[in-house]
């Protein structure tokens, strides 16, 4: 059982390889799910041990783990790339290709918070389009649930704070 393993492992670093950016949970979960290649606690297994192997990093927001490549885990990948048949590079590449805008924009958005040392919680915020930073700003907050909201409700309206500051500062 010890293969089928491995290659889940070296087709996730073959995907996060092949990103442009770095992929979310629930993205490579898709497309092993969305694929049929295997259910959603294997891939939950196979992250976390080459997380655990530093083969990926990994990155934490309000709701969402965000996964690179490492050098260690492109080493890999390129000692073992020959188990990665053409069928799987193949869906890898469609993947990519069908779901490249939605995968940018999804990982271009991000709030999180922590507490604040003076009291409350700090809830920063960030909108990065083509690795340059168009808004990244905190706020403090006295409630850990306005917190929650705030990251929550940002990456449905950062457009429109966006527009509102915009047009507050230049108009």
């Amino acid at each position: 059982m010890a293969e089928p393993e491995l290659i889940y492992k070296i087709t996730v670093l073959d995907l996060l390889d092949k990103s442009p950016v770095p992929l979310s949970n629930s993205q490579i979960t898709e497309f092993f799910t969305g694929g049929n290649y295997t259910g959603y606690f294997t891939v939950q297994k196979v992250l976390h041990n080459l997380s655990d192997t530093n083969m990926i990093e990994s990155k934490s927001d309000h709701n969402t783990t965000i996964y690179a490549i490492t050098d260690a885990g492109r080493e890999t990948y390129r000692l073992f790339r020959e188990k990665i048949t053409p069928a799987i590079d193949a869906d890898i590449k469609r993947y990519l290709k069908e779901n490249g805008t939605e995968i940018k924009e999804e990982n271009s958005v991000t709030a999180n918070y922590d507490k604040a040392s003076d009291g409350g919680y700090l809830v920063r915020m960030q909108y990065i389009r083509s690795d340059k930073t168009v808004m990244d700003f905190s706020v403090n907050v006295p409630q850990m649930e306005q917190a929650e909201a705030m990251c929550t409700n940002w990456k449905e309206k950062y457009m429109d704070v966006y527009a509102i500051i915009m047009d507050n500062l230049i108009l």
